[in-house]
């Protein structure tokens, strides 16, 4: 009978259980989406009648 597939199974699961905390947190994850920055909106131009809506 082979008893080592069992035994690997186990390992591989128990490092990678204890390995996943650590991994989780020296994940940087800033870098993944940029930082957006608008510019700033173009004045009203502006008129000598009344140019409003209701006109």
């Amino acid at each position: 009978m082979n008893t080592m597939k069992p035994i690997l199974t186990a390992f591989v699961l128990a490092v990678s259980l204890a390995a996943s905390p650590v991994l989780a947190f020296s994940i940087d994850a800033g870098s993944l989406t940029p930082t957006l920055t608008y510019p700033d909106p173009a004045p009203q131009p502006v008129t000598k009648d009344q140019g409003g809506i209701s006109k």
